[in-house]
Protein backbone atom coordinates (compact mmCIF):
# COMPACT_ATOMS: atom_id res chain seq x y z
CA UNK A 1 0.00 0.00 0.00
CA UNK A 2 2.68 2.52 1.07
CA UNK A 3 4.96 1.62 -1.84
CA UNK A 4 2.10 2.10 -4.30
CA UNK A 5 1.09 5.53 -3.01
CA UNK A 6 4.73 6.67 -2.85
CA UNK A 7 5.13 5.80 -6.53
CA UNK A 8 1.92 7.70 -7.32
CA UNK A 9 3.07 10.79 -5.39
CA UNK A 10 6.48 11.03 -7.06
CA UNK A 11 5.06 10.23 -10.48
CA UNK A 12 2.58 13.09 -10.03
CA UNK A 13 5.35 15.44 -8.85
CA UNK A 14 7.65 14.54 -11.76
CA UNK A 15 4.79 15.38 -14.15
CA UNK A 16 4.99 18.94 -12.79
CA UNK A 17 8.77 19.50 -12.60
CA UNK A 18 9.84 17.08 -15.38
CA UNK A 19 12.23 14.21 -14.81
CA UNK A 20 15.43 16.17 -15.62
CA UNK A 21 14.65 18.89 -13.10
CA UNK A 22 13.66 16.30 -10.48
CA UNK A 23 17.07 14.62 -10.83
CA UNK A 24 18.77 18.03 -10.72
CA UNK A 25 16.93 18.87 -7.49
CA UNK A 26 18.18 15.66 -5.87
CA UNK A 27 21.75 16.24 -7.07
CA UNK A 28 21.79 19.89 -5.93
CA UNK A 29 20.45 18.99 -2.51
CA UNK A 30 23.04 16.21 -2.29
CA UNK A 31 25.79 18.81 -2.87
CA UNK A 32 24.14 21.26 -0.45
CA UNK A 33 23.97 18.56 2.22
CA UNK A 34 27.65 17.70 1.76
CA UNK A 35 28.54 21.37 2.22
CA UNK A 36 26.42 21.53 5.36
CA UNK A 37 27.99 18.53 7.10
CA UNK A 38 31.55 19.69 6.31
CA UNK A 39 31.58 22.22 9.17
CA UNK A 40 32.88 19.83 11.89
CA UNK A 41 35.81 18.91 9.59
CA UNK A 42 36.76 22.61 9.40
CA UNK A 43 36.74 22.79 13.19
CA UNK A 44 38.91 19.70 13.52
CA UNK A 45 41.57 21.48 11.48
CA UNK A 46 41.48 24.40 13.94
CA UNK A 47 41.79 21.98 16.87
CA UNK A 48 44.76 20.33 15.14
CA UNK A 49 46.44 23.74 15.00
CA UNK A 50 45.99 24.06 18.75
CA UNK A 51 47.34 20.54 19.31
CA UNK A 52 50.43 21.41 17.27
CA UNK A 53 50.87 24.59 19.31
CA UNK A 54 50.93 22.65 22.61
CA UNK A 55 53.47 20.23 21.13
CA UNK A 56 55.85 22.74 19.51
CA UNK A 57 54.76 26.04 21.13
CA UNK A 58 54.71 27.46 17.60
CA UNK A 59 51.43 28.95 16.34
CA UNK A 60 50.99 29.36 12.55
CA UNK A 61 48.89 32.51 12.54
CA UNK A 62 48.60 32.59 8.72
CA UNK A 63 47.16 29.05 8.63
CA UNK A 64 44.75 29.92 11.43
CA UNK A 65 43.55 33.06 9.61
CA UNK A 66 43.10 31.06 6.39
CA UNK A 67 41.00 28.52 8.27
CA UNK A 68 38.84 31.26 9.78
CA UNK A 69 38.39 32.88 6.35
CA UNK A 70 37.55 29.49 4.87
CA UNK A 71 35.05 28.95 7.66
CA UNK A 72 33.33 32.29 6.88
CA UNK A 73 33.30 31.41 3.19
CA UNK A 74 31.80 28.07 4.13
CA UNK A 75 29.03 29.80 6.14
CA UNK A 76 28.18 32.13 3.23
CA UNK A 77 28.14 29.20 0.80
CA UNK A 78 25.93 27.15 3.14
CA UNK A 79 23.38 29.96 3.60
CA UNK A 80 23.31 30.74 -0.13
CA UNK A 81 22.90 27.12 -1.19
CA UNK A 82 20.18 26.64 1.41
CA UNK A 83 18.21 29.61 0.06
CA UNK A 84 18.61 28.49 -3.56
CA UNK A 85 17.52 24.98 -2.74
CA UNK A 86 14.66 25.76 -0.34
CA UNK A 87 13.11 28.54 -2.45
CA UNK A 88 14.00 27.88 -6.10
CA UNK A 89 14.17 24.07 -6.06
CA UNK A 90 11.64 23.25 -3.35
CA UNK A 91 9.07 25.99 -2.67
CA UNK A 92 8.48 27.12 -6.28
CA UNK A 93 8.06 23.62 -7.77
CA UNK A 94 5.94 22.49 -4.81
CA UNK A 95 3.59 25.46 -5.10
CA UNK A 96 3.29 24.78 -8.84
CA UNK A 97 2.60 21.12 -8.08
CA UNK A 98 -0.02 22.06 -5.48
CA UNK A 99 -1.70 24.22 -8.11
CA UNK A 100 -1.60 21.38 -10.64
CA UNK A 101 -3.08 18.69 -8.39
CA UNK A 102 -5.79 21.09 -7.16
CA UNK A 103 -6.66 21.94 -10.77
CA UNK A 104 -6.52 18.26 -11.74
CA UNK A 105 -8.84 17.04 -8.98
CA UNK A 106 -11.24 20.01 -9.14
CA UNK A 107 -11.54 19.35 -12.88
CA UNK A 108 -12.47 15.75 -12.13
CA UNK A 109 -15.15 16.94 -9.71
CA UNK A 110 -16.61 19.50 -12.10
CA UNK A 111 -16.58 17.03 -15.01
CA UNK A 112 -17.86 13.97 -13.17
CA UNK A 113 -20.92 12.29 -14.61
CA UNK A 114 -24.26 13.10 -13.00
CA UNK A 115 -24.93 9.53 -11.92
CA UNK A 116 -21.49 9.42 -10.25
CA UNK A 117 -22.37 12.64 -8.43
CA UNK A 118 -25.60 11.10 -7.14
CA UNK A 119 -23.70 8.04 -5.87
CA UNK A 120 -21.26 10.18 -3.88
CA UNK A 121 -21.60 12.41 -0.85
CA UNK A 122 -20.96 15.91 -2.27
CA UNK A 123 -19.67 17.19 1.08
CA UNK A 124 -17.30 14.25 1.36
CA UNK A 125 -15.83 14.97 -2.07
CA UNK A 126 -15.39 18.65 -1.23
CA UNK A 127 -13.83 17.85 2.16
CA UNK A 128 -11.29 15.51 0.59
CA UNK A 129 -10.36 18.13 -1.99
CA UNK A 130 -10.25 20.96 0.54
CA UNK A 131 -8.33 19.22 3.35
CA UNK A 132 -6.23 16.61 1.63
CA UNK A 133 -4.78 18.23 -1.48
CA UNK A 134 -2.25 19.93 0.78
CA UNK A 135 -1.24 16.53 2.25
CA UNK A 136 0.82 15.79 -0.85
CA UNK A 137 2.40 19.25 -0.64
CA UNK A 138 3.50 18.76 2.96
CA UNK A 139 4.66 15.21 2.40
CA UNK A 140 6.94 16.29 -0.45
CA UNK A 141 8.07 19.31 1.59
CA UNK A 142 8.99 17.01 4.49
CA UNK A 143 10.70 14.55 2.14
CA UNK A 144 12.96 17.09 0.45
CA UNK A 145 13.80 19.24 3.49
CA UNK A 146 14.06 16.56 6.17
CA UNK A 147 14.06 12.95 5.01
CA UNK A 148 16.24 13.21 1.91
CA UNK A 149 18.65 15.65 3.62
CA UNK A 150 19.05 13.49 6.72
CA UNK A 151 19.43 10.31 4.68
CA UNK A 152 22.24 11.84 2.59
CA UNK A 153 23.85 13.25 5.74
CA UNK A 154 23.73 9.86 7.45
CA UNK A 155 25.33 8.00 4.53
CA UNK A 156 28.05 10.66 4.12
CA UNK A 157 28.85 10.80 7.86
CA UNK A 158 29.11 7.01 8.01
CA UNK A 159 31.68 7.09 5.19
CA UNK A 160 33.63 9.98 6.82
CA UNK A 161 33.77 8.36 10.27
CA UNK A 162 34.82 5.00 8.87
CA UNK A 163 37.58 6.82 7.00
CA UNK A 164 38.93 8.37 10.23
CA UNK A 165 38.60 5.38 12.59
CA UNK A 166 36.91 2.08 11.72
CA UNK A 167 36.54 0.69 15.24
CA UNK A 168 35.24 3.96 16.64
CA UNK A 169 32.78 4.24 13.75
CA UNK A 170 31.46 0.72 14.41
CA UNK A 171 30.89 1.60 18.06
CA UNK A 172 29.18 4.87 17.13
CA UNK A 173 26.74 3.11 14.81
CA UNK A 174 26.30 -0.04 16.89
CA UNK A 175 22.80 0.82 18.06
CA UNK A 176 21.65 2.29 14.76
CA UNK A 177 20.32 -0.96 13.17
CA UNK A 178 18.33 -1.71 16.35
CA UNK A 179 16.81 1.76 16.27
CA UNK A 180 15.83 1.47 12.59
CA UNK A 181 14.33 -2.02 12.94
CA UNK A 182 12.43 -0.92 16.01
CA UNK A 183 10.81 2.01 14.18
CA UNK A 184 9.97 -0.09 11.11
CA UNK A 185 8.12 -2.46 13.42
CA UNK A 186 6.17 0.35 15.04
CA UNK A 187 5.31 1.96 11.72
CA UNK A 188 3.92 -1.24 10.22
CA UNK A 189 1.98 -1.97 13.39
CA UNK A 190 0.34 1.44 13.76
CA UNK A 191 -0.19 2.46 10.11
CA UNK A 192 -3.35 0.35 9.45
CA UNK A 193 -4.83 1.28 12.84
CA UNK A 194 -4.39 5.00 12.18
CA UNK A 195 -5.87 4.60 8.70
CA UNK A 196 -9.06 3.14 10.15
CA UNK A 197 -9.20 5.88 12.77
CA UNK A 198 -8.97 8.53 10.06
CA UNK A 199 -12.04 7.00 8.40
CA UNK A 200 -13.94 7.14 11.69
CA UNK A 201 -13.02 10.80 12.16
CA UNK A 202 -14.33 11.42 8.65
CA UNK A 203 -17.61 9.67 9.50
CA UNK A 204 -18.13 12.01 12.49
CA UNK A 205 -17.69 15.12 10.34
CA UNK A 206 -20.05 13.66 7.75
CA UNK A 207 -22.73 13.28 10.44
CA UNK A 208 -22.21 16.90 11.50
CA UNK A 209 -22.59 18.03 7.88
CA UNK A 210 -25.71 15.88 7.51
CA UNK A 211 -27.25 17.66 10.51
CA UNK A 212 -26.34 21.11 9.23
CA UNK A 213 -27.68 20.42 5.74
CA UNK A 214 -31.01 19.37 7.32
CA UNK A 215 -30.99 21.94 10.10
CA UNK A 216 -34.68 22.86 9.85
CA UNK A 217 -35.69 19.20 10.00
CA UNK A 218 -33.40 18.67 12.99
CA UNK A 219 -35.05 21.57 14.82
CA UNK A 220 -38.62 20.69 13.88
CA UNK A 221 -38.21 17.08 15.09
CA UNK A 222 -36.25 18.22 18.19
CA UNK A 223 -33.39 15.88 17.35
CA UNK A 224 -30.70 17.98 19.05
CA UNK A 225 -30.34 15.67 22.06
CA UNK A 226 -30.31 12.57 19.87
CA UNK A 227 -27.57 13.89 17.59
CA UNK A 228 -25.54 15.27 20.50
CA UNK A 229 -25.66 11.88 22.17
CA UNK A 230 -24.75 10.08 18.94
CA UNK A 231 -21.78 12.33 18.13
CA UNK A 232 -20.60 12.27 21.74
CA UNK A 233 -20.64 8.46 21.67
CA UNK A 234 -18.70 8.38 18.39
CA UNK A 235 -16.11 10.86 19.65
CA UNK A 236 -15.59 9.00 22.94
CA UNK A 237 -15.14 5.73 21.07
CA UNK A 238 -12.63 7.28 18.66
CA UNK A 239 -10.85 9.05 21.51
CA UNK A 240 -10.27 5.75 23.33
CA UNK A 241 -8.79 4.18 20.21
CA UNK A 242 -6.73 7.26 19.33
CA UNK A 243 -5.26 7.40 22.84
CA UNK A 244 -4.15 3.76 22.53
CA UNK A 245 -2.32 4.60 19.29
CA UNK A 246 -0.80 7.75 20.82
CA UNK A 247 0.31 5.74 23.83
CA UNK A 248 2.28 3.40 21.57
CA UNK A 249 3.84 6.36 19.78
CA UNK A 250 4.89 7.79 23.15
CA UNK A 251 6.36 4.43 24.18
CA UNK A 252 8.31 4.37 20.94
CA UNK A 253 9.80 7.77 21.81
CA UNK A 254 10.98 6.34 25.16
CA UNK A 255 12.70 3.48 23.32
CA UNK A 256 14.32 5.90 20.93
CA UNK A 257 15.64 8.12 23.73
CA UNK A 258 16.94 5.03 25.56
CA UNK A 259 18.78 3.78 22.48
CA UNK A 260 20.38 7.20 21.98
CA UNK A 261 21.53 7.33 25.63
CA UNK A 262 22.97 3.80 25.46
CA UNK A 263 24.82 4.72 22.27
CA UNK A 264 26.29 7.84 23.88
CA UNK A 265 27.45 5.88 26.95
CA UNK A 266 29.12 3.20 24.80
CA UNK A 267 30.80 5.77 22.59
CA UNK A 268 31.91 7.95 25.50
CA UNK A 269 33.47 4.96 27.31
CA UNK A 270 35.54 3.91 24.34
CA UNK A 271 36.40 7.51 23.42
CA UNK A 272 38.19 7.89 26.76
CA UNK A 273 39.98 4.59 26.22
CA UNK A 274 41.16 5.42 22.67
CA UNK A 275 42.27 8.96 23.61
CA UNK A 276 44.28 7.71 26.60
CA UNK A 277 45.85 4.94 24.50
CA UNK A 278 46.71 7.50 21.82
CA UNK A 279 44.72 5.79 19.04
CA UNK A 280 42.78 8.96 18.29
CA UNK A 281 43.55 12.64 18.69
CA UNK A 282 41.44 15.30 20.35
CA UNK A 283 40.57 16.62 16.88
CA UNK A 284 39.20 13.21 15.87
CA UNK A 285 37.44 12.98 19.24
CA UNK A 286 35.73 16.28 18.49
CA UNK A 287 34.73 15.02 15.02
CA UNK A 288 33.05 11.91 16.42
CA UNK A 289 31.45 13.90 19.23
CA UNK A 290 30.04 16.43 16.74
CA UNK A 291 28.75 13.87 14.28
CA UNK A 292 26.98 11.67 16.81
CA UNK A 293 24.46 14.50 17.20
CA UNK A 294 24.09 14.62 13.42
CA UNK A 295 23.16 10.94 13.36
CA UNK A 296 20.89 9.97 16.23
CA UNK A 297 18.96 13.15 16.79
CA UNK A 298 18.04 13.73 13.10
CA UNK A 299 17.03 10.07 13.01
CA UNK A 300 15.01 10.56 16.18
CA UNK A 301 13.31 13.53 14.53
CA UNK A 302 12.54 11.48 11.41
CA UNK A 303 11.07 8.65 13.44
CA UNK A 304 9.07 11.05 15.60
CA UNK A 305 7.55 12.42 12.36
CA UNK A 306 6.53 8.96 11.14
CA UNK A 307 3.07 9.36 12.63
CA UNK A 308 2.57 12.63 10.75
CA UNK A 309 3.92 11.06 7.56
CA UNK A 310 1.62 8.11 8.14
CA UNK A 311 -1.40 10.43 8.38
CA UNK A 312 -0.30 12.31 5.26
CA UNK A 313 0.12 9.09 3.27
CA UNK A 314 -3.29 7.85 4.43
CA UNK A 315 -4.88 11.13 3.35
CA UNK A 316 -3.08 11.07 0.00
CA UNK A 317 -4.15 7.46 -0.55
CA UNK A 318 -7.78 8.47 0.07
CA UNK A 319 -7.35 11.46 -2.25
CA UNK A 320 -6.14 9.42 -5.21
CA UNK A 321 -8.48 6.50 -4.54
CA UNK A 322 -11.48 8.83 -4.45
CA UNK A 323 -10.66 10.91 -7.50
CA UNK A 324 -9.07 8.27 -9.71
CA UNK A 325 -12.39 6.41 -9.61
CA UNK A 326 -14.46 9.41 -10.64
CA UNK A 327 -15.80 8.92 -14.13
CA UNK A 328 -15.50 12.14 -16.13
CA UNK A 329 -18.37 13.50 -18.19
CA UNK A 330 -16.23 13.82 -21.28
CA UNK A 331 -16.90 16.43 -23.94
CA UNK A 332 -15.63 14.77 -27.12
CA UNK A 333 -15.38 15.77 -30.77
CA UNK A 334 -18.71 14.16 -31.61
CA UNK A 335 -21.38 15.77 -33.81
CA UNK A 336 -22.19 19.41 -33.06
CA UNK A 337 -25.77 20.56 -33.51
CA UNK A 338 -25.98 22.96 -36.42
CA UNK A 339 -28.82 23.70 -38.86
CA UNK A 340 -31.25 21.23 -37.28
CA UNK A 341 -35.00 21.63 -36.81
CA UNK A 342 -35.00 20.44 -33.18
CA UNK A 343 -37.42 17.53 -33.48
CA UNK A 344 -37.09 15.17 -30.50
CA UNK A 345 -37.98 11.49 -30.71
CA UNK A 346 -37.88 8.72 -28.07
CA UNK A 347 -37.66 5.20 -29.55
CA UNK A 348 -38.26 2.20 -27.27
CA UNK A 349 -36.55 3.96 -24.36
CA UNK A 350 -36.06 1.93 -21.20
CA UNK A 351 -34.10 3.06 -18.16
CA UNK A 352 -33.23 1.68 -14.76
CA UNK A 353 -31.23 3.20 -11.88
CA UNK A 354 -30.97 -0.18 -10.21
CA UNK A 355 -30.61 -3.36 -12.23
CA UNK A 356 -33.91 -5.14 -12.97
CA UNK A 357 -36.02 -2.23 -11.65
CA UNK A 358 -37.24 -0.31 -14.68
CA UNK A 359 -38.06 3.35 -14.12
CA UNK A 360 -38.99 4.03 -17.75
CA UNK A 361 -40.39 1.12 -19.67
CA UNK A 362 -40.44 1.17 -23.49
CA UNK A 363 -41.50 4.79 -24.06
CA UNK A 364 -42.11 6.06 -27.60
CA UNK A 365 -43.10 9.61 -28.54
CA UNK A 366 -42.09 12.44 -30.85
CA UNK A 367 -42.01 16.21 -30.33
CA UNK A 368 -42.00 18.17 -33.55
CA UNK A 369 -40.03 21.37 -33.85
CA UNK A 370 -41.71 24.42 -32.30
CA UNK A 371 -44.22 22.18 -30.56
CA UNK A 372 -45.01 22.50 -26.86
CA UNK A 373 -45.80 19.28 -25.03
CA UNK A 374 -46.45 18.55 -21.37
CA UNK A 375 -45.87 15.62 -19.05
CA UNK A 376 -48.22 14.95 -16.16
CA UNK A 377 -47.99 11.98 -13.90
CA UNK A 378 -49.26 9.92 -11.08
CA UNK A 379 -47.05 8.85 -8.17
CA UNK A 380 -43.59 7.46 -9.12
CA UNK A 381 -43.88 8.30 -12.79
CA UNK A 382 -40.26 9.56 -12.84
CA UNK A 383 -41.07 12.32 -15.30
CA UNK A 384 -37.82 14.21 -14.53
CA UNK A 385 -35.82 11.17 -15.64
CA UNK A 386 -36.97 11.89 -19.20
CA UNK A 387 -35.51 15.38 -18.91
CA UNK A 388 -32.21 14.00 -17.57
CA UNK A 389 -31.99 11.56 -20.47
CA UNK A 390 -32.47 14.35 -23.00
CA UNK A 391 -29.64 16.26 -21.32
CA UNK A 392 -27.47 13.10 -21.45
CA UNK A 393 -26.92 13.14 -17.72
CA UNK A 394 -26.92 9.35 -18.08
CA UNK A 395 -25.42 7.42 -20.96
CA UNK A 396 -26.61 3.87 -21.47
CA UNK A 397 -26.84 1.64 -24.51
CA UNK A 398 -30.39 0.29 -24.33
CA UNK A 399 -32.29 3.25 -25.73
CA UNK A 400 -32.41 5.69 -28.60
CA UNK A 401 -33.23 9.39 -28.32
CA UNK A 402 -32.90 11.39 -31.51
CA UNK A 403 -32.74 15.04 -32.43
CA UNK A 404 -33.57 15.24 -36.15
CA UNK A 405 -32.62 11.55 -36.58
CA UNK A 406 -29.25 12.11 -34.83
CA UNK A 407 -28.84 9.85 -31.80
CA UNK A 408 -27.91 12.10 -28.86
CA UNK A 409 -25.23 9.57 -27.90
CA UNK A 410 -23.40 10.76 -30.99
CA UNK A 411 -23.85 14.45 -30.19
CA UNK A 412 -21.20 16.48 -28.41
CA UNK A 413 -22.54 17.02 -24.87
CA UNK A 414 -21.48 20.64 -24.77
CA UNK A 415 -23.25 21.37 -28.05
CA UNK A 416 -26.35 19.50 -26.86
CA UNK A 417 -26.61 21.25 -23.49
CA UNK A 418 -25.83 24.68 -24.95
CA UNK A 419 -29.07 24.43 -26.88
CA UNK A 420 -31.22 23.22 -23.98
CA UNK A 421 -32.30 25.25 -20.96
CA UNK A 422 -33.94 23.78 -17.90
CA UNK A 423 -35.89 25.76 -15.31
CA UNK A 424 -36.71 23.40 -12.45
CA UNK A 425 -38.27 23.40 -9.01
CA UNK A 426 -34.77 23.45 -7.52
CA UNK A 427 -33.80 26.95 -8.55
CA UNK A 428 -30.11 26.82 -7.78
CA UNK A 429 -28.14 30.03 -7.61
CA UNK A 430 -24.40 30.43 -7.13
CA UNK A 431 -22.96 32.27 -4.15
CA UNK A 432 -22.15 35.38 -6.19
CA UNK A 433 -23.90 38.54 -7.34
CA UNK A 434 -27.26 38.53 -9.13
CA UNK A 435 -25.49 39.94 -12.19
CA UNK A 436 -22.97 37.09 -12.26
CA UNK A 437 -25.74 34.52 -11.87
CA UNK A 438 -27.54 36.00 -14.87
CA UNK A 439 -24.38 36.24 -16.98
CA UNK A 440 -23.78 32.50 -16.59
CA UNK A 441 -26.68 32.11 -19.04
CA UNK A 442 -25.25 34.64 -21.50
CA UNK A 443 -21.78 36.08 -20.71
CA UNK A 444 -22.08 38.65 -23.51
CA UNK A 445 -25.38 40.13 -22.32
CA UNK A 446 -25.46 43.93 -22.00
CA UNK A 447 -26.79 45.80 -18.98
CA UNK A 448 -29.96 46.61 -20.91
CA UNK A 449 -30.47 42.92 -21.82
CA UNK A 450 -30.06 41.94 -18.17
CA UNK A 451 -32.65 44.49 -17.10
CA UNK A 452 -35.10 43.40 -19.82
CA UNK A 453 -34.73 39.75 -18.79
CA UNK A 454 -35.49 40.67 -15.17
CA UNK A 455 -38.57 42.63 -16.23
CA UNK A 456 -39.89 39.78 -18.40
CA UNK A 457 -39.47 37.40 -15.45
CA UNK A 458 -41.34 39.85 -13.19
CA UNK A 459 -38.18 40.09 -11.04
CA UNK A 460 -38.51 43.84 -10.53
CA UNK A 461 -37.64 43.40 -6.84
CA UNK A 462 -33.97 43.40 -7.93
CA UNK A 463 -34.17 47.08 -8.87
CA UNK A 464 -35.36 47.93 -5.33
CA UNK A 465 -32.30 46.34 -3.71
CA UNK A 466 -29.66 48.73 -2.41
CA UNK A 467 -26.98 47.33 -4.71
CA UNK A 468 -29.36 46.30 -7.50
CA UNK A 469 -28.08 43.53 -9.77
CA UNK A 470 -24.71 43.71 -7.99
CA UNK A 471 -26.28 42.37 -4.79
CA UNK A 472 -24.42 39.24 -3.64
CA UNK A 473 -26.54 36.18 -2.93
CA UNK A 474 -25.43 34.57 0.30
CA UNK A 475 -24.49 30.95 0.65
CA UNK A 476 -27.57 28.66 0.47
CA UNK A 477 -29.52 31.65 -0.91
CA UNK A 478 -30.50 33.01 2.51
CA UNK A 479 -31.16 36.48 1.10
CA UNK A 480 -33.85 35.34 -1.36
CA UNK A 481 -37.23 33.71 -0.93
CA UNK A 482 -38.37 30.78 -3.07
CA UNK A 483 -40.38 32.92 -5.49
CA UNK A 484 -37.48 35.40 -5.85
CA UNK A 485 -35.10 32.60 -6.77
CA UNK A 486 -37.61 31.23 -9.27
CA UNK A 487 -37.98 34.60 -10.97
CA UNK A 488 -34.20 34.92 -11.32
CA UNK A 489 -34.06 31.42 -12.83
CA UNK A 490 -36.69 32.43 -15.36
CA UNK A 491 -34.75 35.64 -16.10
CA UNK A 492 -31.75 33.45 -16.96
CA UNK A 493 -33.98 31.58 -19.36
CA UNK A 494 -34.79 34.77 -21.29
CA UNK A 495 -31.07 35.55 -21.51
CA UNK A 496 -30.12 32.06 -22.70
CA UNK A 497 -32.65 32.00 -25.53
CA UNK A 498 -32.33 28.20 -26.08
CA UNK A 499 -33.56 26.03 -28.96
CA UNK A 500 -35.12 23.48 -26.61
CA UNK A 501 -36.91 24.71 -23.52
CA UNK A 502 -37.73 22.52 -20.50
CA UNK A 503 -39.91 23.89 -17.71
CA UNK A 504 -40.01 21.57 -14.70
CA UNK A 505 -42.57 23.15 -12.36
CA UNK A 506 -41.08 26.48 -13.43
CA UNK A 507 -43.84 28.61 -11.95
CA UNK A 508 -44.72 26.48 -8.93
CA UNK A 509 -43.34 28.97 -6.39
CA UNK A 510 -45.17 31.96 -7.88
CA UNK A 511 -48.48 33.38 -6.75
CA UNK A 512 -51.39 33.31 -9.22
CA UNK A 513 -51.02 36.94 -10.31
CA UNK A 514 -47.26 36.67 -10.92
CA UNK A 515 -47.72 33.30 -12.62
CA UNK A 516 -50.09 34.82 -15.16
CA UNK A 517 -47.63 37.62 -15.97
CA UNK A 518 -44.63 35.27 -16.25
CA UNK A 519 -46.63 32.70 -18.23
CA UNK A 520 -47.50 35.34 -20.81
CA UNK A 521 -43.80 36.08 -21.32
CA UNK A 522 -42.99 32.36 -21.43
CA UNK A 523 -45.73 31.72 -24.00
CA UNK A 524 -44.13 34.30 -26.28
CA UNK A 525 -40.73 32.70 -25.77
CA UNK A 526 -42.00 29.18 -26.53
CA UNK A 527 -43.56 30.11 -29.88
CA UNK A 528 -40.39 29.47 -31.84
CA UNK A 529 -38.94 26.68 -29.72
CA UNK A 530 -39.39 23.01 -29.01
CA UNK A 531 -40.73 23.09 -25.46
CA UNK A 532 -41.36 20.51 -22.74
CA UNK A 533 -43.45 21.39 -19.68
CA UNK A 534 -43.65 19.32 -16.51
CA UNK A 535 -46.33 20.67 -14.20
CA UNK A 536 -49.20 20.05 -11.81
CA UNK A 537 -51.17 23.21 -12.55
CA UNK A 538 -53.80 22.98 -15.30
CA UNK A 539 -53.26 26.65 -16.08
CA UNK A 540 -49.71 25.80 -17.18
CA UNK A 541 -50.61 23.01 -19.60
CA UNK A 542 -54.06 23.77 -21.00
CA UNK A 543 -52.74 25.42 -24.16
CA UNK A 544 -50.02 22.93 -25.11
CA UNK A 545 -50.06 20.90 -28.33
CA UNK A 546 -50.02 17.54 -26.60
CA UNK A 547 -50.12 16.13 -23.05
CA UNK A 548 -48.46 12.83 -22.12
CA UNK A 549 -49.66 11.18 -18.96
CA UNK A 550 -47.14 8.88 -17.28
CA UNK A 551 -47.88 6.09 -14.87
CA UNK A 552 -45.38 3.53 -13.57
CA UNK A 553 -42.84 4.57 -16.16
CA UNK A 554 -45.20 4.22 -19.12
CA UNK A 555 -47.25 6.60 -21.26
CA UNK A 556 -50.87 5.72 -20.56
CA UNK A 557 -52.58 8.65 -22.33
CA UNK A 558 -51.52 11.19 -24.97
CA UNK A 559 -53.72 13.91 -26.47
CA UNK A 560 -54.38 17.62 -26.17
CA UNK A 561 -56.16 18.96 -23.11
CA UNK A 562 -59.69 19.17 -24.53
CA UNK A 563 -59.56 15.67 -26.02
CA UNK A 564 -58.24 14.18 -22.76
CA UNK A 565 -61.02 15.84 -20.80
CA UNK A 566 -63.62 14.64 -23.31
CA UNK A 567 -62.24 11.09 -23.08
CA UNK A 568 -62.82 11.17 -19.29
CA UNK A 569 -60.16 8.56 -18.50
CA UNK A 570 -57.18 8.73 -16.14
CA UNK A 571 -56.18 12.30 -16.90
CA UNK A 572 -59.74 13.46 -16.38
CA UNK A 573 -59.87 11.78 -12.96
CA UNK A 574 -56.90 13.88 -11.84
CA UNK A 575 -57.88 17.15 -13.49
CA UNK A 576 -60.13 18.50 -10.75
CA UNK A 577 -59.59 20.34 -7.45
CA UNK A 578 -59.94 17.18 -5.36
CA UNK A 579 -57.01 15.37 -6.96
CA UNK A 580 -53.40 15.84 -8.06
CA UNK A 581 -53.76 18.45 -10.80
CA UNK A 582 -55.31 21.58 -9.32
CA UNK A 583 -56.84 24.40 -11.33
Amino acid sequence: MQESILKTIFKSYIETVWKTKFVFILVFWFITTLIGIAEPIVFTQIIKQLEEYFKTWVFEISIFINLILFWWLFIILTISSWFIYSYIFISKPLVAHYKNITAKFSSKIINMTYDKYLKNKPWNIYKILDRWTDSEFWFLHTFFLDYYKNFISLITIIIVLFYFHIKMALLTFSMLPIMILFWIYFYKKLYPIQSELNKKWEAVFWDIWNIMSNFLLTKSLTLEKYFNKKIDYQLNHILDEQLKVDKWWSISNIYTASIVMISRIIVLWFWVYYVISGEISFAELFLFFAYIWWIYFPLGFIFSQLRKVQELLTAIQRLYTKFDNIEKDTIKWWIKLEDVEWNIEFKNVCFEYIEWIKIINNINFKINSWETIAFVWNTWAWKSTIVNLILRLWDISSWEINIDSINIKDINKESLRDNIWLVSQDNSLFNSSIKENLLYANPKASKNELEQALKKAEANFVFDLKEGIDTVIWERWLKLSGWEKQRLSIARLFLKNPKILILDEATSALDNKTERLVKKALDNLMKWRTSIIIAHRLSTIQGVDRIYMLENGKIVEAWNYNELMTKQAKFYSLANPEHLIIN
